[in-house]
């Protein structure tokens, strides 16, 4: 028999209200999360923990929902906040040990901070998942989550450090009752590249990144402009905005209308801005730079024809194990997708036909551009396994699949 969902507690690294209570958008999944957990069980505790970076809110923040409404709000005041502060100048990418003290203390209060028992813990990274383990020997929960994003096994350059965080990792997998990996490579990674003994790990789960349509709907194929190519990310050597570059001229001679929007920005901005001058092509690209307005992005892939992501194949690329947005977003607006095979996501582009996954040069984009948009009747098959695809792809789905796989019985959401 199906098992009943009715209350969970999620731990999560991310900011959703500011100090002063307004809500803070961002790319991670905490807002999906609270939106879907909030509407699917009667009750929903959520904790915030920030990561360090300019504005960030130190203080432990939790929230309760009961029916799908905000109950409660509970947080640190100031005393007991201040040992684990970062100096607004001092924040940035780096570990605070600091901040893993605040986050294990906070972790067990949130657990107790209502005075029940919870059905399902979902810990965000590993050390909030570690913590789930330990909550679940305790009988607070029931079961628990280790949800994993953010993932390489070369994510430090410091060996001491980089160790550290695979032997969390290991820890959290052995610890946690289900683990929810964003790609099929994590898994794949422990097991081929650290050779770590998954018989002794939680249930593993693909639980890819999932779209926010944002109020956007996907065009009709009238609407389709066939000579509008779009990338968006940063501009460096991993994302290979210089291929597209250098494929320019050749699929401007195979179709002579193509114009290419370039939205990001990056280190190698100048430098491919002059190479498209020299190729004779500036005149066909637009350069948008750094858009933060994320209906921009979207409205700017909306109605294109193609989405480029000849990510470059670098060593130790975490674009090997991590599910790229770019395409994620792509897909849910309709849009095929050329990529190369370093993402983890290039297996449904090819399984799916979702567009074309090539070989890491000019000549394979040219090729792969050419021939998707000079046959019309081709280039429109695929774009309706994209938007099939893109139904898939939703927060409510992915989350709802996930759950149906952990034995959870349908809820209202």
């Amino acid at each position: 028999m199906p098992k009943r969902l009715d209350s969970a507690l999620i731990a999560t690294c991310s900011d959703i209200l500011d100090e002063s209570g307004e809500a803070i958008r961002h790319n991670s999944p905490a807002w999906p999360m609270m939106d879907y957990f909030s509407r699917r069980c009667r009750t929903l505790a959520l904790l915030e923990l920030s990561l360090p970076r300019k504005g960030m809110v130190c203080r432990p923040q939790l929230s309760l929902f009961e029916n799908g409404r905000r109950t409660a709000f509970k947080t640190w005041g100031p005393l007991a906040t201040r040992p684990f502060l970062v100096a607004e100048g001092e924040a940035g990418p780096r570990t605070y040990m600091r901040l893993k003290v605040r986050d294990l203390l906070a972790c067990l209060w949130a657990a107790q901070a209502f005075n029940r028992r919870y059905d399902l813990f979902i810990g965000v990274e590993s050390l909030l998942a570690i913590l789930g383990g330990m909550l679940r020997k305790l009988r607070l929960v029931d079961e628990s989550v280790y949800y994993i994003s953010d993932w390489s096994p070369w994510k430090f350059s410091n060996k001491a450090l980089n160790r550290v965080y695979l032997e969390m990792d290991k820890a959290a997998c052995r610890l946690s009752s289900h683990i929810w990996n964003y790609t099929y490579a994590i898994a794949d990674a422990r097991r081929d590249i650290l050779h770590f003994d998954d018989s002794k790990f939680g249930q593993q789960h693909w639980v890819p990144f999932g779209f926010i349509p944002d109020g956007v709907a996907i065009p009709p194929d009238s609407a389709v402009d066939l000579n509008r190519l779009v990338f968006c990310g940063g501009i460096g050597p991993e994302n290979g905005l210089d291929v597209i570059v250098e494929a320019m001229p050749a699929i401007r001679a195979a179709l002579p209308e193509i114009r290419l929007d370039v939205l990001g920005d990056g280190p190698d901005l100048p430098r491919l801005k002059a190479r498209a001058e020299a190729l004779g092509v500036g005149g066909a690209v637009t350069w948008h730079g750094y858009v933060t307005d994320r209906r921009r992005i979207l409205d700017a892939q909306l109605g294109a024809g193609l989405a480029l992501a000849p990510y470059a194949p670098l060593e130790n690329s975490v674009k090997r194990f991590g599910d790229v947005i770019k395409i994620r977003e792509a897909i849910g607006c309709g849009l095929p997708i050329i990529t190369t095979e370093v993402p983890p996501s290039h297996r449904e582009v090819r399984e799916k036909n979702l567009g074309r996954v090539i070989e890491y040069s000019p000549e394979a984009l040219t090729g792969a551009v050419v021939e998707l948009l000079s046959d019309p009747a081709a280039y429109f098959a695929v774009r309706a396994n994209v938007v099939a695809a893109s139904r898939e792809n939703l927060w409510d789905n992915i989350y709802g699949r996930t759950l149906a796989a952990m034995g959870y019985g349908p809820g209202p959401a």
